[in-house]
């Protein structure tokens, strides 16, 4: 029986446009080049949207303070990581 070495994903993401804050309409992009060992990306906008690849741009159209969260997949396995955007009117 052979052992598994392959290393888990490590998931990151900066938000490039759209911090600290956006407005509403306005795109909120996002890249995960600096995740490491991942081949597959799932994006969730924190109000029910989701995307995939490894960058991705939304539109928030409410007001408020949302959770994106990016889950990175390779080798078998996942790791996840979030941050918050605030979106004002």
């Amino acid at each position: 029986m052979l052992a598994s070495c392959s290393k888990k994903p490590d998931a990151c993401f900066t938000i490039e446009k759209g911090i600290p804050s956006s407005k509403i309409n306005d795109d909120v992009q996002v890249n995960a080049a600096c995740s490491t060992d991942a081949d597959s990306y799932l994006w969730e906008w924190g109000d029910g949207a989701s995307d995939t690849g490894s960058t991705a741009k939304h539109k928030y159209n409410a007001a408020g303070t949302f959770t994106i969260k990016l889950t990175a997949k390779g080798n078998d396995r996942s790791a996840t990581t979030s941050r918050q955007v605030t979106i004002v009117q």
